[in-house]
């Protein structure tokens, strides 16, 4: 009997695409014979000024076994006018329209569950990739099998707010169990060195198993910051092999509109992403010294400045979800004596604020 499936660009059907994707093997077997090697997956959102300059980019790939798979996330400029143009030029280029803004991370997924080629790569559509990218990638994954290959950026001065890259200073692979802790470790560094989606060429299936392993409350959820974190988190769980490959082949660029130079920026819906990203954190990690650390690291660096924005929430909602994630975090005892200090001063914040809403 075959198996229709319909999206309707709809992100709650994901769902019903993950019951299917526990045996990925038998459901390609309903997907269409002549697909495509590689789908460029990119999410967009007012975004009309680099769009032809993107797909253009993406057209000069030296290796033509592609689909081009653009989410528009209901944007309010002329960006959907823009991409109908090339894609009546272009029959690999397939355009998903969101009804509503369903941010980033929404948007992201149902491209890659749209997909048809059995590697993704999910550059933003402000950046420019390499033209010889998708063909080494793709080469050394059939050769070799990685899950994940993860390239070199080219980003200027190095740094994207605050954040540290570190190069790969040779290609090499790692596997599991090395995986999930020499990527965030780096060189014996004590520091987070790769947080980012857009630098990595995966295996489709690896990523939608990796999607299969979240709560439906992540699926569906609404980021459009600090997603990339998430799924790194749940990719390196998942995958079995990776391979730094040194090569820079990708051109990261600073635009005024760029989310991640937004990224430090904390607003009050940023408050939001953040809370959201340490609950999961916490939910989806172990008790190892790695994950200890790892936590650690993302509280000193998320929570910092943190209570200006929260003295201006004044939903009791969001306010009662917040507390509560402080709560789970402090009852570890593994919390360093810095981040404590800083959680019990958002807790008596929050306290003081629900405290006197209470009493209007």
């Amino acid at each position: 009997m075959k198996i229709h499936i319909s999206y309707k660009n709809e992100i709650k059907k994901i769902e019903m695409y993950f019951k299917y994707c526990n045996n990925i093997e038998k459901f390609q077997k309903f997907k269409k014979k002549n697909n495509p090697k590689v789908s460029i997956i990119s999410p967009i959102y007012n975004r009309e000024k680099y769009i032809s300059r993107f797909i253009r980019n993406v057209q000069n790939q030296n290796f033509k076994d592609i689909e081009i798979i653009l989410i528009d996330d209901n944007s309010i400029d002329n960006g959907v006018k823009i991409i109908e143009k090339h894609k009546k030029k272009d029959k690999r280029i397939i355009l998903i329209k969101n009804k509503k803004n369903k941010g980033t991370f929404a948007a992201r997924n149902l491209g890659v569950l749209m997909s048809k080629a059995k590697y993704i790569i999910i550059p933003d559509p402000d950046d420019l990739i390499s033209k010889d990218i998708i063909r080494t990638c793709y080469k050394y994954g059939e050769k070799y099998q990685y899950d994940i290959i993860r390239f070199n950026m080219h980003i200027g001065n190095g740094e994207v707010q605050n954040m540290k890259f570190v190069k790969s200073q040779k290609s090499r692979p790692i596997y599991q169990p090395e995986l999930s802790t020499y990527i965030f470790y780096g060189n014996n560094e004590l520091e987070i060195v790769d947080y980012i989606i857009t630098n990595k060429f995966i295996k489709t299936k690896v990523y939608i198993k990796s999607l299969n392993s979240l709560n439906n409350c992540y699926l569906n959820i609404y980021m459009t910051s600090l997603e990339d974190y998430l799924m790194n988190f749940i990719l390196f769980k998942t995958a079995k092999s990776f391979y730094f490959l040194k090569k820079i082949e990708y051109e990261y660029k600073k635009t005024s509109e760029s989310i991640t130079k937004k990224l430090f920026i904390i607003s009050q819906i940023q408050v939001k992403f953040i809370f959201i990203f340490l609950k999961f954190s916490f939910e989806y990690s172990k008790n190892t010294k790695y994950e200890k650390d790892l936590i650690n690291l993302r509280l000193t660096s998320l929570l910092k400045n943190l209570d200006m924005q929260l003295s201006k929430i004044h939903s009791k909602k969001d306010l009662y979800f917040y507390y509560e994630i402080i709560n789970m975090i402090i009852n570890c005892i593994y919390i360093s004596d810095e981040n404590l200090n800083l959680l019990l001063n958002l807790k008596k914040l929050i306290e003081k604020k629900y405290y006197f809403q209470n009493n209007l």
